[in-house]
């Protein structure tokens, strides 16, 4: 069973998703306590030290992203929930199990207390016995900016920052490209994707592609220059990024 906080400075909002969580997760999610601000909410998980937040994104105080920068570590899973969509992309990047619009369904809710009780973190938090009498460095909080969280038509694909080999462009989707050659069409423009993965090792060789450094097999300079990726696929290099390009490698 899970142990978890929520944290909503609207009451009603507060106590609709409580008892959402009490008739249908009873069995699953221990509600512990819940808070109406960014600084109770922390005071909050520092006495309980929950496995699951649920968290507001717009606090009286603070937003979540805020609140969560004064959190060192982040050991514990994070469900965010708003009335908004706009902020999709930033809870990307703090890896959340999921991301939950208001008013919440049922069905929303139970996948993702599933995702939470699935995720590998957890369990492996769990073996080495983080949670005890005091709190005690997480290793596992690494491993949580390591993953990235993909919208798609039928919800949100967790799979490994290093995994992904290229992204290309389908107008308003992007095709994700895997090592183990599964592709994935994410429900949003690659700019937004670029975003994310910045600074992860990626590089914007085309208009239409991005690609993980990583995962270049090869460059080869006829035909205007292209490189050949660790899938087999080719991508051409767009002329005026190839200094850029270039020079992101040692050459000998």
């Amino acid at each position: 069973m899970l142990t978890a906080i929520i944290i909503e400075d609207n009451h009603d909002a507060e106590e609709k998703l409580r008892f959402l969580l009490t008739k249908y997760c009873a069995g699953n999610i221990q509600i512990q306590a819940s808070a109406n601000s960014g600084q109770a909410g922390i005071a909050a998980i520092a006495e309980h030290l929950p496995d699951l937040v649920f968290l507001d994104i717009e606090l009286g105080d603070m937003t979540a992203f805020e609140m969560l920068e004064r959190i060192e570590p982040v050991d514990f899973q994070v469900i965010f929930t708003t009335a908004h969509d706009h902020y999709a992309i930033k809870a990307i990047r703090y890896s959340a199990v999921d991301y939950l619009q208001k008013p919440i369904g049922r069905e929303e809710l139970l996948a993702a207390v599933a995702r939470a009780e699935r995720n590998p973190n957890r369990l492996l938090r769990e073996q080495v016995g983080i949670l005890n009498a005091g709190r005690v460095q997480n290793p596992t909080s690494v491993l949580l900016h390591e993953k990235i969280a993909l919208t798609t038509a039928e919800g949100l694909v967790f799979i490994k920052i290093a995994d992904i080999v290229r992204c290309e462009s389908d107008r308003m989707y992007t095709v994700v490209s895997l090592k183990n050659n599964e592709k994935i069409m994410v429900s949003k423009p690659m700019g937004q994707l670029e975003e994310v993965l910045d600074g992860q090792g990626f590089f914007r060789i085309h208009n239409s592609h991005l690609v993980n450094m990583n995962h270049i097999r090869q460059f080869v300079r006829t035909d205007g220059g292209y490189v050949v990726m660790d899938d087999g696929a080719t991508v051409s290099v767009a002329r005026n990024r190839k200094e850029d390009f270039l020079e992101l490698f040692s050459k000998f």
